[in-house]
């Protein structure tokens, strides 16, 4: 992705609290100063109405406290709040600790210098296409030849998908299918003073940079140790063969100490999120940096994304703990990636990676139109009945379309009257902009929100066998947000390319809304990995997978036409809601709008800018 060049610039994302009581009526005389707690429109001013077939949700947004303008036409935005070089303020005046990430003195204010070591940059992508490429024949037209065929390359193509033991790969371990959420839930160890106190805590989580992707080992961390005290993440960030970006973690904070002007009582509301770093990270090496946090009360979430691809490269981890319609956020992943055996909770439940039976049961759960789940079920088809050139053909189309989330995938067709449709399958979300070329690299744009008064809508299409939900989170644009300048070449950094921002976040949609699974095509489709190909065109392959011409009784010529790749019309029922935005503020100018599902976050998410 090009580099932007803005005399305001900063990107942000990340995610999002749910908020179910009413709060505080948002009211002030003048626009947030930075230097203060910011103040919180409550949810009362927000509008919803629901269609009467039920199948559209609309919202209009209170009015935004800053004076109209466009922040892209030039100049300061309104809603740019004056950088102040403090910890960030609660809602009872007091400052949250670790929450000032870049000073003029020290650009990288939290944390120190990352240790940096050589690795094989090798990626999932690198050994995928290498298989399809094995077994393709020595002739000029690239076809798929029995003789290089190679069972023992099905199942390392399984291994890499499924997470299980890779040799010699930095990756090893990490599934590239989202089924197993129950297995990344992580707690924050606690470290103590001689009298027993809680004194801190670390956490460590493992990811892998390629192409477009963020995967990990971590999707939940559990601060529930570490209530009161800062803590630290570790990250150890495996950079792989196009994979080179800068680490941008960004950190969402949530604020307990604000007071209900309806109850009088303590009331949980959104607080600030925040550039945690920007540090340029090279294809081939492994960066550890050890980050500071606020204590673990004050955890939302924490959003990995990749600024030169952005979306699809995202990755968060949540807060394990934190209610979301009447369950905890890993509940929901347990919920549906485990069965419930147990006559009452709490159930203890196996991994879904225990035996080929949970991993086809929470595998069964994801969409049979998503890539990664069409690669998987191909790979399945190939070991078990041998060499298959369509079947390869469609494995190696999904493999193609698996690196791309800016389009969606076969089987699926946007909705023209729709600004966006996103596509939720393999926990993942796939975007595609109505008006716009698809372009892998293109940075997701909605231009037609400058000011505020703008209409956006989204339809919402679900291909897993599970619930979906969507919010829409607003970074600074409606509260105020902040923007920080640092030469960082002198310590390693990328200069003025990057930036550290602080914004105080709100909610577009207070309420989630929730999106109905999809219905299988047939009970096994879903649940067995032996899906049935398109049938192989007798005139040109024999029984014994060996080419078949009638002047070569041994089999060893090739015909001069090969199947392409094709996808069967899906006939599995989508689930689908349409949501209509009105924006009664101006937008950030860092980032327009976050959009995720908050049942199921680690992947799901896409982004306009």
């Amino acid at each position: 992705m090009k580099r932007k060049s803005l005399r305001i610039l900063t990107m942000a994302s990340t995610a999002i609290v749910l908020i179910s009581s009413a709060g505080a009526a948002f009211a002030q005389a003048s626009p947030p100063t930075s230097g203060s707690p910011q103040p919180w429109p409550g949810t009362a001013g927000y509008i919803y109405s629901v269609s009467p077939d039920g199948m559209t949700t609309t919202i209009t947004t209170p009015q935004g406290p800053f004076p109209p303008a466009d922040p892209f036409a030039g100049g300061n935005p309104t809603n740019l709040l004056p950088t102040v070089y403090k910890n960030a303020v609660l809602a009872n005046g007091q400052p949250l600790a670790n929450t000032l990430s870049s000073t003029p003195q020290n650009p990288y204010n939290l944390h120190p210098d990352p240790v940096i070591t050589a690795i094989d940059p090798t990626s999932p992508t690198d050994d995928l296409a290498a298989i399809f490429a094995s077994w393709r024949g020595d002739d000029d037209d690239g076809s798929y030849s029995p003789r290089n065929f190679n069972k023992a390359q099905v199942q390392r193509a399984i291994d890499i998908l499924e997470g299980n033991p890779t040799p010699n790969r930095v990756y090893s371990g990490i599934p590239m299918i989202h089924y197993d959420g129950p297995d990344k839930l992580q707690a924050v160890t606690p470290t103590y003073d001689a009298n027993g106190n809680v004194t801190g805590g670390n956490v460590t989580v493992h990811q892998v940079w390629f192409d477009t992707h963020i995967e990990s080992d971590t999707a939940f961390i559990d601060p529930t140790t570490v209530p009161s005290a800062p803590f630290t993440i570790t990250f150890v960030v495996d950079t792989l063969n196009k994979g080179k970006d800068d680490f941008s973690p960004m950190q969402m904070y949530l604020d307990p100490t604000f007071i209900s002007s309806s109850t009088g009582l303590p009331q949980t509301i959104p607080f600030i999120v925040l550039d945690m770093t920007f540090f340029p990270m090279q294809e081939g090496t492994r960066t550890i940096y050890q980050v500071a946090m606020a204590p673990g009360k004050n955890f939302n979430l924490t959003y990995t994304w990749g600024w030169r691809r952005h979306p699809p490269r995202v990755q968060v981890m949540e807060n394990a703990k934190k209610p979301v319609a009447g369950a905890s956020t890993y509940d929901w992943e347990v919920e549906t990636f485990i069965p419930q055996t147990c006559a009452a909770p709490p159930c203890t439940s196996p991994s879904p990676r225990s035996s080929l039976a949970a991993k086809q049961y929470a595998i069964g759960k994801i969409s049979d139109l998503a890539p990664s789940k069409r690669m998987w079920a191909a790979f399945y088809n190939l070991l078990q009945n041998g060499f298959n050139p369509t079947v390869i053909a469609q494995a190696e189309r999904a493999f193609e379309q698996w690196g791309q989330r800016n389009a969606l995938p076969d089987g699926v067709t946007a909705d023209p009257t729709a600004d966006v449709t996103l596509f939720y399958a393999d926990n993942t979300i796939y975007g595609q902009m109505n008006g716009y070329a698809v372009n892998p690299n293109a940075q997701p744009t909605l231009e037609k929100w400058h000011k505020r008064g703008a209409t956006y809508t989204v339809k919402l299409l679900n291909g897993d066998y599970f619930p979906h939900g969507y919010i829409s989170v607003d970074f600074g644009g409606f509260r105020g947000w902040e923007n920080t300048f640092q030469n960082t070449l002198p310590v390693g950094g990328d200069g003025s390319w990057f930036t550290f921002g602080r914004a105080w976040w709100e909610m577009n949609t207070p309420t989630p809304i929730t999106v109905t699974a999809a219905t299988p095509a047939s009970t096994t489709a879903s649940t067995s990995p032996a899906m049935t190909p398109p049938p192989i065109d007798p005139d040109i392959y024999n029984h014994k997978d060996l080419w078949l011409v009638e002047d070569d009784p041994e089999g060893k010529a090739r015909p001069k036409q090969y199947p392409k790749a094709t996808l069967p019309t899906p006939t599995e029922t989508l689930g689908e809601h349409t949501v209509v935005l009105n924006l009664n503020y101006d937008p950030a100018l860092h980032l327009r709008m976050y959009q995720f599902d908050p049942f199921h976050h680690e992947q799901a998410i896409w982004s306009l800018h």
